[in-house]
């Protein structure tokens, strides 16, 4: 029965669903995704006390939003990146300029001035990109946001309720970083997986050891603050599974390619063939504003 059901299967037909499908997948979401990678701007943190924010600046992705993220990020981590723990240097700075040596660090530690002590520049880093729910624009635009929430939802149900409207500048979808730890884990190389305790996860990364900025293995537990709310542990799941399909499929490294063509002229395959219509489509898509990384 078995071999009479595999000869009523036509197998052609079914590899070309799968390819198809294959195709809408890097097109539509992970592809899109790699050319968002480690877009966050960085605006000047808000100060403690800030007014009302203007109606024009509340659409999600506005600075005055990211302004706001980026300031209760650095509070909630303590001013230190999640992963290395590098104090931030503008705050080093401000601290020293008040305090002198005597500055202290948010748990109350006096921090070390010495040479080697590492105080690093740190972003702001989403979790999942803003980019994903900009709903405005061409209705190519509003179509390809749709679509890759869809496909979205397929590594977990109803997850894009957690980002939706202005929730994705919250801090739930966001982790204080390194310029370099950024660009790790804004690219999916780098990745959070929790391991039972709250708040704690095993750090890891695809990156070659010596590229990457996680040394193995680590384990960390996040920062909690008492008023603004920890990283979604849905989301870093979500981040992390994302990571895992373009690395176990070799999506990741084709999508690289492809974008790295915006980085000279675009290439000329061996058949003949070039990735221009991709990156058009990303363009019309609004996903990629034309201009390499």
């Amino acid at each position: 029965m078995a071999s009479a059901l595999a000869t009523s299967i036509d197998t052609a037909a079914l590899s070309s669903k799968i390819v198809q499908f294959t195709d809408y997948l890097i097109e539509n979401f992970f592809l899109p995704l790699k050319a968002c990678a480690v877009k966050t701007p960085q605006p000047t943190p808000a100060p403690l006390s800030i007014p009302t924010i203007p109606a024009e600046d509340v659409l999600p992705g506005s600075r005055a939003r990211v302004s706001t993220l980026r300031r209760d990020c650095l509070i909630r981590d303590k001013h230190r990146c999640v992963v290395t723990r590098k104090f931030d240097k503008q705050e080093a700075r401000r601290r020293y300029t008040t305090h002198g040596q005597n500055a202290v660090d948010d748990d109350g530690q006096v921090l070390e001035w010495t040479n080697n002590a590492g105080f690093q520049t740190l972003e702001v880093a989403h979790i999942l990109p803003h980019s994903l729910i900009n709903l405005e624009g061409s209705p190519h635009m509003v179509a390809a946001r749709k679509n890759a929430l869809d496909i979205l939802n397929m590594f977990d149900m109803d997850v894009h309720r957690l980002i939706t409207g202005t929730d994705i500048d919250r801090p739930t979808n966001a982790l204080t970083l390194t310029t370099e730890c950024h660009e790790e884990f804004g690219s999916f190389r780098m990745y959070f997986e929790a391991t039972g305790p709250p708040r704690t996860y095993r750090i890891a990364s695809y990156d070659l050891p010596a590229l990457s900025m996680v040394p193995q293995p680590l384990t960390r537990t996040l920062f909690q603050s008492p008023t603004i709310d920890s990283p979604h542990p849905r989301l870093l799941a979500v981040h992390a599974a994302i990571a895992r399909v373009l690395h176990m499929s070799g999506a990741g490294e084709y999508c690289d390619r492809i974008l790295r063509d915006t980085e000279d002229s675009i290439a000329v395959e061996s058949d003949g063939t070039t990735n221009l219509g991709t990156l058009v489509t990303l363009r019309l898509n609004g996903w990629w504003d034309g201009v390499s990384a």
